[in-house]
Formats: structure tokens, sequence, C-alpha cells
């Protein structure tokens, strides 16, 4: 989604940067992911061989996996935090399985505004944002920021601490 896009969606003000997931990470998962995809279609292309023309179960379910993967190794590269002058923008960690499959087709439904006021910090691990609700309670979201480089980690926390007095 483009960034004009997101100003125009939630109360963020300027959007000042966008983060991925760590170039490590992002090319170790694409290459996973290609890996299970030539695997499933390997294997689907030698049931199709052994069965004829007939469609099988585990064929069906190969071509399957083997779809899976590439949409998940479409999706390594997607922005995971904007950083915007009034909160953040994170990716929300899908829940269900439905939610998951969701996430394929409508990424940007799971996109979550939090204000800097509201955010209290982030998980040990970095898989969950603390907020603070405005009748005092706390409203944990779950997210995967556990493979953001360290320098994108301090750059997030370096924009909390910024924009969270003014």
């Amino acid at each position: 989604m483009k960034r004009e896009e997101l100003e125009n969606m939630f109360p963020c003000g300027t959007i000042q940067e966008e983060l991925h997931n760590s170039a490590v990470m992002v090319w170790g998962f694409q290459l996973l992911y290609a890996a299970i995809t030539v695997w499933g279609i390997y294997r689907s292309v030698l049931i199709y061989r052994e069965l004829g023309s007939g469609m099988n179960m585990w064929f069906i379910l190969l071509v399957m996996v083997a779809g899976y993967a590439l949409l998940r190794m479409y999706q390594q590269d997607d922005v995971e935090v904007y950083i915007a002058t009034e909160g953040i923008i994170v990716k929300r960690t899908p829940i269900l399985v439905k939610e998951r499959i969701e996430r394929f087709f409508a990424s940007d439904l799971y996109l979550t505004f939090v204000h800097y006021q509201g955010i209290m910090g982030f998980g040990e691990d970095w898989k969950t944002l603390y907020v603070q609700t405005e009748t005092g309670g706390v409203y944990i979201v779950p997210i995967s920021l556990q493979f953001l480089s360290h320098q994108d980690k301090m750059k997030v926390l370096e924009a909390l601490n910024r924009y969270k007095n003014t």
C-alpha cells in the first residue's frame, strides 16, 4: 500500500519511514519457500505420472502446498512497520487460519494504527505490542517484529521515545 493511501486511511500524520524484515531473514525464508515449492511441484508431477490422468487427493494437496509456499515467498518483503509522526502502523499477526488465508488476498486489513501516547512497550521477543486503552486497560496486539534488524528495532524505539512526549 502506498504512503498516501495509508496517510488518508489512518490519522497518523506523515509517514517518516517504512521498515522491512532484515535482508538475511527475507532471503532465508524465500529460499526455504522456494525449496518447498519445488518439492511440492516435483512430488505432484510424480504422483500425476503414477496415477495417469485421474486427480488424486495427494496431487491436489501438493499443488496447494506449492501455491501456499509461492504466496508466502512473495510476501516476505512486505513492510512490517510504518513510522509516522502521530503513531506507528504495524501489521497485526493473524491468529486464526481464516485470518491467515484472508491476509493473502487483503493484507491491508491487518494493518493497525497505534498512537504513540498509548504504547506501553514491546514484548521481550518483539511478538507483542502492549497498548493502554482509554479506560486504563491493557490491549495486547500480536505482531511479528522479531525478524527486524537490530538497527530497525532501534529506529522504532527511538521514534517512540521522540514522539511519545510531544
